[in-house]
C-alpha cells in the first residue's frame, strides 16, 4: 500500500513538473510571438517605427548631440530631461538612416525579455497561477505593446519596472548573502535607467527601496538596502545634473517642472494638457525681469493650498483623466499619435462617417468611457487587495507592484493631468488587473457551481 502511494506521488510530481515546463514555454513563446508581430509591423512602417508624443523633441535633442557633443547647447536638452536622447544618441551616430530601426529594435526585443522575466519570477513562485495571464495581457496590451516602437520613453520604463518587480519578488525572502546584495544592485541598477529616461521616478524609487528594505530584518541590512539602492540610482539624474550646470549653469534636471504644473493649474481650466483661462500668476523677483522654474513651483504650489476648492476640483480631474480611455467623448491627453488608433475599431467607426462619430460620442460611447474609467480603476483596487490577502510575502509585493501606479497617479494630479503618464508603469497595472480577472472569475464559477 506504501509503495502505491509512493508511486501515486512520484506520478503526480511528474505531472507537475510537466505542467511546469509547458508554462515555461508559453512564457518563452508568448512575448516571442508578440515580438515577431512588432517586428513585421516595424518592417510595414516607413522608417521603422513612429514619432511619440515628445518625439520632436527628443530628436532635436540627438540631432544637437551629434552636432556639439555631450555638452551641446540645443535647448530642448536643457528644458526635457537630456536621459533619454543621451541614450538615442549612440544609436543615431551609428546610423541616422536607420536610427528608428535601432530603436524600435532594442526597445521590443528589451520589452519582450523583461516581459519574460517577470512572469519567469512569477512561475518560480506561489504566484505561479498568474503568470500565463500576465504574459498575455501584457504581451499583447496594444498600446503598451506598440509603444516599443515610438520614440519615447514610457515603454522602456514599463520594462524596467518588470525587471525590478521580478527582481524583488524573487528576493522577498531570500537570504541576506553575496548574491541577495547583487540583485539590491541590479534593482538600483534599473532604478538609475528609468530615472535616467523620466526623473519623476525617483520619488518611486526611493519609496520602493523604503519597502523592501522594512521587509529584510535588522536595522543594518535596511540602512544598506536603502542606501545602495539610492545610491546606484542617484547616478542617473548626477550626470543631467552635471550637464545642465556646465551648459546653462544650474545644477537642475530640467527646466521644465514648473511650465508643466501651470498647465494643469488655474481657476479656469479642467487640468488637462489643454488648458483654458488665465494662468496662475507669478512675477519675478527684483532685479530678475523673468522667473526660474523654481519660482513657478512656488507660486502654483502657494495657489493650490489657497484655493482648496479649485484644488479639489483640478484633483478629481485630473485623478479620471489619468485612466481616460484612449479615444472617444472622454479621451484626455497627449496620446493622438497611439499606434493603437492606427486599428482601434472604435476609432475607425468615429473617423469612418458621421453616424459613426455620433455613436462612438453620444451616449452609449460616453457610458462605455465612463465603464472603462471607472472599471480600471475598480479592478485595480480588487487585484491589490485580493493579493495582499494572500500571505505575507504576497502583501509586500502588492506594496511593490502598487506603488509605482499610485505614485504616477499623484504625481500626474500634481501636473497635469494626461493618460500618456499612465503608460510607464501599465505592466504593473495590468499585473493587479490580473490579479483582480482571476479572482471575480473564480467567484463566479463557485456562485454557477
Amino acid at each position: 500500500m506504501a509503495k502505491y502511494k509512493n508511486t501515486k506521488q512520484i506520478a503526480k510530481a511528474a505531472k507537475k513538473e510537466i505542467s511546469d515546463s509547458k508554462l515555461h514555454k508559453y512564457l518563452i513563446a508568448i512575448p516571442l510571438i508578440a515580438l515577431f508581430i512588432k517586428f513585421i509591423v516595424m518592417g510595414n512602417i516607413q522608417a521603422g517605427g513612429w514619432l511619440g508624443a515628445d518625439g520632436e523633441n527628443y530628436t532635436m535633442g540627438v540631432d544637437g548631440l551629434i552636432k556639439d557633443g555631450f555638452f551641446s547647447t540645443e535647448p530642448k536638452l536643457s528644458f526635457w530631461p537630456a536621459g533619454y536622447p543621451l541614450l538615442l544618441w549612440p544609436l543615431a551616430a551609428i546610423s541616422i538612416t536607420k536610427f528608428y530601426y535601432f530603436v524600435s529594435f532594442l526597445q521590443s526585443i528589451f520589452f519582450a525579455y523583461s516581459t519574460y522575466f517577470f512572469t519567469n519570477k512569477l512561475r518560480t513562485s506561489s504566484l505561479k497561477y498568474l503568470a500565463f495571464w500576465a504574459s498575455i495581457l501584457i504581451s499583447f496590451n496594444p498600446t503598451l505593446s506598440l509603444s516599443t516602437l515610438a520614440i519615447g520613453y514610457e515603454a522602456p520604463i514599463a520594462s524596467c519596472f518588470m525587471m525590478i518587480a521580478g527582481i524583488i519578488w524573487a528576493n522577498a525572502s531570500a537570504t541576506i548573502d553575496k548574491k541577495f546584495w547583487l540583485n539590491v544592485a541590479y534593482v538600483g541598477g534599473w532604478f538609475a535607467l528609468a530615472t535616467f529616461m523620466q526623473p519623476r521616478f525617483l520619488l518611486i524609487a526611493m519609496i520602493i527601496s523604503v519597502i523592501w528594505a522594512l521587509k529584510v530584518a535588522g536595522n543594518k541590512n535596511r540602512i544598506r538596502i536603502a542606501a545602495l539602492v539610492t545610491a546606484i540610482m542617484m547616478v542617473a539624474p548626477a550626470i543631467m545634473i552635471y550637464r545642465n550646470s556646465v551648459v546653462i549653469d544650474k545644477a537642475t534636471i530640467s527646466t521644465n517642472l514648473g511650465v508643466t504644473m501651470r498647465i494643469g493649474a488655474g481657476p479656469e481650466t479642467s487640468g488637462g494638457y489643454a488648458r483654458t483661462g488665465p494662468e496662475v500668476p507669478c512675477e519675478p523677483k527684483a532685479p530678475a525681469t523673468t522667473v526660474t522654474d523654481n519660482e513657478v513651483v512656488i507660486c502654483v504650489v502657494k495657489w493650490y493650498l489657497t484655493n482648496p476648492l479649485d484644488t479639489a476640483r483640478l484633483s478629481f480631474n485630473k485623478a479620471l483623466f489619468f485612466w481616460s480611455p484612449w479615444s472617444g467623448p472622454k479621451v484626455e491627453g497627449t496620446m493622438a499619435r497611439n499606434p493603437w488608433l492606427k486599428i482601434s475599431p472604435a476609432h475607425q467607426v468615429a473617423q469612418g462617417s458621421q453616424s459613426g462619430h455620433d455613436f462612438v460620442y453620444g451616449p452609449f460611447g460616453i457610458l462605455v468611457s465612463w465603464g472603462w474609467n471607472l472599471g480600471q480603476m475598480l479592478f485595480l483596487f480588487v487585484g491589490y487587495r485580493s493579493l495582499r490577502k494572500i500571505g505575507a510575502d504576497e502583501k509586500f509585493f502588492a506594496n511593490v507592484v502598487a506603488t509605482p501606479v499610485v505614485l504616477s497617479w499623484l504625481i500626474s494630479i500634481g501636473t497635469i493631468g494626461d493618460h500618456r503618464f499612465r503608460i510607464p508603469t501599465m505592466s504593473m497595472s495590468i499585473f493587479l488587473q490580473v490579479v483582480a480577472f482571476l479572482v471575480i472569475r473564480k467567484r463566479l464559477n463557485e456562485r454557477v457551481g
